[in-house]
């Protein structure tokens, strides 16, 4: 297996106050873009609000977490009736996973 192959560690990149703003960051999307948190084991499923507002915030919102935390799979799907936002962590990661949906809500 080469490194390119090997999984990302399961770990968040960024310090306290980096942490702190993000999450705050992840509050404020939900708060004002999300309509629906579907939440399992190892993935959050985050409904948007129809408008391209909430879209492109997610989407930069993802981006950007991926960007800190290799570990999370983020896709954005595009439907007929709505666009979803989904977060995924590989087997091991449940832990991280359900932290980040318990910081979700204030």
């Amino acid at each position: 297996m080469s490194a390119a192959d090997d999984p990302a560690p399961i770990a968040c990149n960024l310090d306290a106050v980096s942490l702190a703003g993000r999450m705050q960051e992840w509050r404020a999307l939900v708060a004002s873009s999300v309509v629906e948190v579907d939440t399992g084991t190892t993935s959050v499923r985050l409904v948007l609000k129809d408008s391209e507002a909430a879209l492109v915030a997610a989407a930069s919102l993802g981006q950007r977490e991926k960007q800190c935390c290799g570990c999370f799979d983020v896709a954005i799907d595009i439907g007929a009736e709505r666009r979803v936002l989904t977060l995924r962590v590989p087997d091991g990661a449940e832990e991280a996973m359900a932290t980040f949906v318990a910081l979700l809500t204030p």
